[in-house]
């Protein structure tokens, strides 16, 4: 989205941000600090900003680079971290979002004005540029980054709330339960640099680079585990809806309605997050059905109706040995559950379904009426709406039909 079609309040919000940044380097003359040592720290900032780790699902990303931040920080003052992190708009993203360079700009502005926040707090909290005692500054330096943390987080949780309403909790969850752990732990390298320049020197930092670069590593090799643990759950589902052949796509439209009215319900991030990747496998039970069952165009036997409702035990059982999603396997298991009782497999009425299990209850009848199925045809959006709300408090629950019809209308996908 570019700057023009944002609304009022959000440039309103990023053009104070980046306009309280530009101020804040106007205060700090390059020429009056301007040295070999504060370049070389701000091209190590930037290339260390440039390796940068993309978080899940691509919300963000985390570097090592506050490590040299803070050395500057410990041995400059506030006129050479502020001017490091300003360099860091020739990050690789920014071209990237040439169409859409407020977003870049408000990136390097809020880093800007957390590290300058920082380096006044350190300061404040009496610490001297290039005079430090680990044990003397010890509680300046918690101050500086605790300062650092606070001013981030601050402004890019404004800016989530006025681009996508999302409260506090679940900016943290998106963002700084990642972030933190990692400022906190690139802290003692930050301090070690600073104390390393100071006894020995350029070049023995250049050998600090070697725990960076390796803590960098480590990082990286947690996100792509988690990242090809993500893909595996989708290759599953991609297998699950080709055995399937009149379900193609199925679990992929009933994630994004599930997530979509979890959103509405304003449930917890981290919750939607296993939502999602429970919606993405709620069908997987049926890999034990032999697809001659699956896809018989004719009316199902007896026995083999039954085999076909046995999918959601199935599936739990699969599911509960997965450790990001296990706890949670009873949202599969009582997804064709009824609000009434008259559901599968364990007949559970009202409270006792999770709400889980509701929500992905109305997004696969809803995804189901609406597409083509070898013993149905496909109603339309309206129609299925209709549906759902004639079967409210027998089959679905009342809120969640509510807040899934709501979506629907703000998407402009019914009237």
């Amino acid at each position: 989205m570019s700057f023009k079609e944002e609304r009022l309040e959000v440039k309103i919000y990023i053009s104070i941000v980046i306009l309280a940044a530009a101020l804040l380097l106007a205060l700090h003359n390059p020429r009056d600090f301007l040295s070999l040592p504060v370049i070389f720290f701000i091209i190590l900032n930037l290339l260390l900003e440039n390796m940068d780790v993309t978080l899940p699902n691509n919300k963000g990303s985390v570097s090592v680079g506050f490590a040299t931040g803070l050395a500057m920080i410990l041995l400059f003052g506030p006129g050479p971290a502020v001017w490091g992190y300003f360099a860091t708009i020739l990050h690789k993203r920014t071209w990237e979002h040439r169409k859409d360079l407020h977003k870049p700009l408000f990136n390097v502005a809020q880093l800007i004005l957390a590290i300058g926040g920082a380096a006044y707090a350190y300061q404040f909290f009496g610490g001297i540029p290039g005079q430090f005692v680990l044990l003397r500054d010890l509680y300046p330096i918690m101050m500086s980054i605790l300062s650092f943390s606070f001013i981030n987080f601050m402004l890019v949780m404004g800016i989530f709330y006025l681009t996508q309403q999302r409260s506090f909790l679940n900016v943290w969850f998106i963002v700084f339960r990642w972030v933190i752990p990692n400022y906190l732990a690139v802290t003692p390298l930050g301090v070690l640099i600073a104390a390393v320049y100071v006894s020995l020197g350029i070049s023995a930092v250049i050998l600090l680079m070697i725990p960076l670069m390796l803590a960098r590593h480590t990082y990286a090799l947690y996100m792509e585990m988690r990242n090809q643990y993500i893909s595996t759950i989708k290759a599953l589902t991609k297998a699950i809806d080709a055995k399937d052949h009149y379900t193609h796509g199925h679990s992929e439209r009933v994630a994004e309605y599930a997530v979509a009215i979890a959103t509405e319900l304003k449930l917890p991030e981290e919750f939607k997050e296993k939502l999602e990747y429970l919606a993405l496998m709620h069908d997987i039970g049926k890999i034990s059905i032999p697809e001659a069952i699956l896809n018989k165009p004719s009316k199902l036997s007896n026995a083999e109706f039954e085999l076909i409702r046995s999918h959601p035990e199935i599936g739990a059982e699969i599911i509960k040995n997965i450790k990001l999603i296990g706890a949670h396997a009873d949202i599969v298991r009582h997804h064709h559950e009824r609000i009434d009782g008259r559901g599968y497999p364990s007949g559970i009425t009202g409270e006792k379904i999770s709400l889980g299990a509701k929500i992905l209850c109305v997004a696969d009848a809803f995804d189901a009426m609406t597409s083509a199925r070898i013993y149905s045809t496909p109603k339309s959006k309206q129609q299925a709406v209709a549906e759902l709300e004639c079967c409210c408090h027998t089959q679905f629950c009342h809120d969640v039909v509510k807040a899934f019809v709501k979506v629907l209308r703000q998407r402009g996908e019914i009237s």
